[in-house]
């Protein structure tokens, strides 16, 4: 085999880093922004370290001791796929299990412990550019309301009614009465995307010959009260998971950063503020409490003593302020089972552990990734039709649900393994890390405290986005092991 490897000119195996190096960047530059951008990075540089394996005939050793948690995992799930209830759905839907090939490619890619910070804070970086997207828009307003409307309005006609608030017409966003009366040339009909408090829906409407407001029968304002969502389009959940996981990275290199009064403590201090006050703006409750959460317990793991007196007394003032706009986004109080969110995942939860107490096949191998979407009739599930179509809102219950309890407990193992390689990395006595590296692992530690959090709640694991980050920061962690163990050993 060495033979085999010194065959190799060193130009090659450098070409091939290089290349894949490159595509590591464009995924840390567009993961906050875009999946598709982020996805074709990822799959380009898989496709390239996997020639490069090919071409070096050598390939990569055991990484860490996530391997064998996550190898059981995926092993689990194709398992249930081949035994689900719909195995085609299920067996189309292992390509989005293929994300975790992220967590391997990080970490025989990334062998520099400086690089792999420098990765880091260019994801966190590029993120501020839509933080920044997220309050310019917020100025600006996003869609149209309905303040007035004439019963004879062809608005009317199509099912409108004042308050509501039209997103977009023919997938375009609208900004104005003028873009709502002037649709493209040539068009019968136009499609509008409308939003009605906790609704989104679809509207067709005929083009008509109206040439002024006055012919639309219609008064309107620019909407401000739409939920933050950056460059996701309308996914504000999607946002703030991934804006809850790089706000958490920056309060950590806020935690750690040695001259608190230097320039790099300012721009630290500016970046966590306005994450925090876009995550807000997300109006997204599971996602506050996780940061929240998250923010406090990375205090506690950094020993700052002031740090945590600060996140509670900014904490008692920030809390009426989102409740406030809570109320005004959403018109729905903090918390009440009665509050239709609530009581959505309340019937669905029970709806869902009925199903997977119903046989012991669930409770092996589950019933299969997406099955419920094509058999839910005939479990009787969403009350039979009567609650919105989805998942379980559940990241615990959805993956014992649809791959089987054994699948939930490498879950959990996975988890547990990944969050006790981020304590020992936070521990100040055992990691020989600079402040930046303990920032970052600080950070990652919190960020994932508040990902699974935010999971109980939430199906996160099931958002492509989301479980994008999160694989690549795990690498990121796993690289920071490594490379925190061999300055340990060379004593610096």
């Amino acid at each position: 085999m060495r033979r085999l490897v010194d065959r190799v000119p060193a130009q090659s195996a450098s070409g091939w880093d290089a290349a894949i190096h490159g595509f590591l960047v464009l995924f840390c530059l567009f993961a906050p922004h875009s999946i598709a951008l982020t996805q074709g990075a990822f799959y380009t540089a898989l496709a390239l370290w996997l020639v490069k394996i090919l071409w070096r005939r050598q390939w990569p050793r055991s990484s860490s001791r996530l391997d064998v948690p996550i190898g059981l995992f995926v092993g689990l799930t194709v398992l249930s796929s081949i035994f689900s209830y719909e195995p085609t759905v299920s067996l189309k839907k292992l390509g989005s299990v293929s994300l975790v090939l992220i967590v391997f490619l990080v970490v025989h890619q990334v062998r520099s412990l400086r690089w792999a910070k420098m990765l880091v804070l260019m994801m966190v970086a590029s993120c501020l550019i839509n933080v920044g997207y997220v309050f310019w828009e917020k100025v600006r307003g996003r869609g149209l309301q309905i303040v007035q409307l004439s019963p004879k309005s062809p608005l009317a006609e199509a099912g409108l009614r004042p308050g509501d608030v039209i997103l977009e017409v023919d997938g375009r966003v609208v900004h104005s009465l003028a873009e709502l009366m002037n649709p493209s040339a040539g068009k019968r009909r136009v499609t509008l995307f409308v939003y009605r408090p906790e609704i989104y829906f679809r509207r067709t409407l005929p083009v008509g010959s109206w040439a002024t407001a006055g012919d639309l029968g219609v008064q309107v304002r620019r909407w401000r009260r739409f939920r933050a969502a950056g460059f996701y389009g309308w996914n504000y959940f999607t946002y703030a998971e991934v804006l809850q996981l790089l706000a958490a990275v920056a309060f950590g290199l806020l935690l750690e950063v040695q001259r608190k009064r230097s320039w790099i403590f300012i721009l630290l201090a500016i970046a966590v503020v306005a994450m925090g006050g876009a995550i807000i703006l997300t109006v997204t409750r599971a996602v506050w409490v996780a940061f929240a959460l998250a923010v406090l317990v990375m205090s506690l793991r950094a020993m700052h003593r002031r740090a945590v007196l600060l996140v509670l007394v900014v904490g008692l003032v920030v809390a009426p302020w989102a409740v406030k706009i809570l109320h005004q986004t959403r018109g729905q109080p903090f918390f009440s089972l009665r509050e239709p969110s609530i009581a959505y995942r309340l019937a669905i939860w029970s709806e869902g552990i009925d199903l997977l107490r119903r046989r012991p096949r669930h409770l092996l191998v589950g019933i299969g990734m997406d099955s419920l979407k094509y058999r839910w009739r005939e479990w009787g599930l969403f009350e039979g039709g009567r609650l919105p179509l989805g998942h379980m809102h559940s990241t615990p219950l959805q993956i014992a649900l649809e791959r089987g309890l054994p699948a939930l407990l490498c879950f959990v193992w996975w988890f547990g393994v990944y969050l006790a390689l981020l304590w020992r990395l936070t521990d100040r006595r055992r990691a020989s890390l600079d402040w930046v590296g303990r920032g970052i692992a600080l950070g990652l530690f919190g960020g994932t405290v508040g990902f699974l959090l935010s999971s109980l709640v939430h199906y996160n694991f099931g958002d492509s986005e989301v479980v994008m980050v999160v694989y690549f920061l795990m690498g990121i962690a796993v690289v920071m092991g490594r490379g925190a163990e061999e300055c340990g050993a060379t004593g610096g």
